[in-house]
């Protein structure tokens, strides 16, 4: 089944709408209805010692909040009206702490999100309409790099294999957005063997099974070298010369990644090229 319907999604935080173009160029190229979820960020009620402030000093936060709403969508319908095609448009307004949520909400009627890679201090929330969309929404998504130019996907593709249901589930999600006969190399690093791990031949079980679907299919088992397992995925696919990385999210809780780090953390921030996620 091909892609037939992708959302983006943005906030009234965002600084620049890059993201819109990005996804203009995928839907263009895959043939696609794009639809923009717009999340109207409003402020929340402020505390002081324990309790809320005065009623004025609060209804002038949330005038100013919708003052800055309504400026940002006048300013993105000004932008898409003089540089893009149509784009459905569907908006709402929820607090920051919200905002996944929403984005989930609106990642359930499309067949995967296209969402920004977020940047360190991810003032715009990309990191939770990320996690919006994979664990709210049950939809896949494509992470893009601020710098990504539209480009063809899908004919060179590393799939980061640790044989568990996140990684299938990632790359039969993903499978509509390969060219016919794409050359996908089947990475693992530290693989262990044994059949509730990689099997006895890490890799070859779900590349004989990418095969009878016509792809071309290399395995490399890679060695972490002590460093972390996310900077080697990247390199591998630096070395391939891939250009989309398909890998199974947040196998681990997320607090766990956030505090600890993991391949799925590592890559959504530093991957130098889209990544697509599913969970």
């Amino acid at each position: 089944m091909a892609v037939r319907d992708i959302s983006v999604c943005i906030s009234s935080l965002e600084t620049d709408f890059s993201l819109l173009h990005q996804g203009a160029g995928l839907a263009a190229a895959w043939e696609a209805h794009l639809s923009c979820c717009v999340v109207g960020i409003q402020p929340a009620p402020v505390y002081s010692d324990g309790m809320f402030v005065s009623l004025d000093i609060i209804a002038g936060q949330m005038q100013a909040g919708e003052e800055d709403i309504l400026r940002f969508r006048k300013n993105l319908h000004i932008h898409m009206q003089e540089n893009l095609p149509a784009i459905e448009l569907r908006e709402t307004r929820a607090f920051a702490s919200g905002i996944a949520e929403a984005t989930s909400m609106y990642a359930r009627y499309a067949d995967m999100l296209v969402a920004r890679m977020p940047e360190k201090t991810d003032t715009a929330r990309h990191g939770e309409i990320i996690e919006g969309a994979l664990f709210g929404g049950g939809r896949p998504v494509l992470v893009l790099p601020k710098a990504w130019k539209p480009a063809p996907l899908g004919a060179r593709v590393l799939l980061a294999w640790d044989a568990s249901r996140e990684a299938s589930r990632a790359i039969h999600d993903a499978l509509p957005l390969l060219a016919p006969g794409a050359e996908v190399c089947v990475t693992t690093v530290d693989a262990q063997i044994g059949w509730k791990k990689h099997g006895e031949a890490p890799g070859l079980d779900i590349a004989a099974h990418l095969a009878r679907h016509g792809l071309r299919v290399t395995v490399r088992n890679e060695d972490s070298l002590g460093r972390p397992v996310g900077e080697r995925l990247a390199e591998s696919a630096s070395n391939f010369n891939a250009d989309l990385i398909v890998m199974g999210a947040y196998r681990h809780p997320k607090l766990a990644q956030r505090l600890m780090g993991g391949p799925s953390h590592f890559l959504i921030a530093e991957s130098p090229l889209p990544v697509y996620l599913s969970h």
